[in-house]
């Protein structure tokens, strides 16, 4: 029966693959190989908890993206809804290669810890306690990422713990990020003054 669930995050760098957690804070683990990194992950979080696995891990990749003039990291857990993930990591790829967009997708926005710009790519019945339990705990931002309708992307802004940081205050008692989605107005609506005739 698995153990301690881990959020695992792991990152590819020029040199392989590193890996850290908020459930694990100080666990810093790089092998040059994925393969390498899942094959010694189980004792790895053995010794750094100090007992024994096995740990149940869910595995999520995030990209670096340096534009200069920001830091923009995207992450998208591997899991039953990688294909909706993907669209919402290739949407924001394809906006990074557009310099207006870029820009709109970094000016404005949250930084975490170390100051980059992190979208989550998220979907709709994926639970508000799933996304915090990705962040550091003591105090991180990030922005949720879900593709919609043709081409577009929902982005809203979470932030956790922390007691200097702000926190994320469910709109409307949300539980999941559809229920997030649904509170949020995409589109205001239109108010119309009588003309005066």
């Amino acid at each position: 029966m698995p153990g301690r669930s881990v959020q695992l995050i792991v990152r590819y760098t020029e040199s392989g693959f590193y890996a850290t957690s908020p459930q694990a804070l100080g666990l810093a683990y790089g092998r040059s190989t994925i393969e390498e990194l899942r094959a010694e992950l189980q004792d790895v979080l053995a010794f750094h908890f100090n007992e024994p696995g096995p740990f149940e891990v869910h595995e999520h990749h995030e990209r670096h993206h340096d534009l200069g003039f920001a830091e923009i990291v995207v992450r998208a857990a591997l899991d039953d809804h990688r294909d909706a993930r993907n669209e919402a990591y290739m949407r924001i790829g394809s906006a990074l290669t557009v310099p207006d967009q870029a820009e709109s997708l970094a000016i404005s926005a949250p930084r975490n810890r170390v100051g980059e710009v992190l979208y989550i790519c998220a979907v709709p019945t994926d639970t508000l306690e799933w996304v915090v339990a990705q962040l550091d705990p003591r105090g991180e931002a990030a922005l949720l990422a879900v593709a919609i309708a043709d081409e577009l992307l929902f982005t809203k802004a979470v932030y956790t713990g922390g007691e200097s940081g702000p926190r994320s205050e469910p709109v409307g008692g949300a539980r999941t990020v559809g229920e997030l989605m649904r509170a949020s107005p995409i589109l205001r609506p239109v108010q119309l003054s009588p003309l005066a005739v």
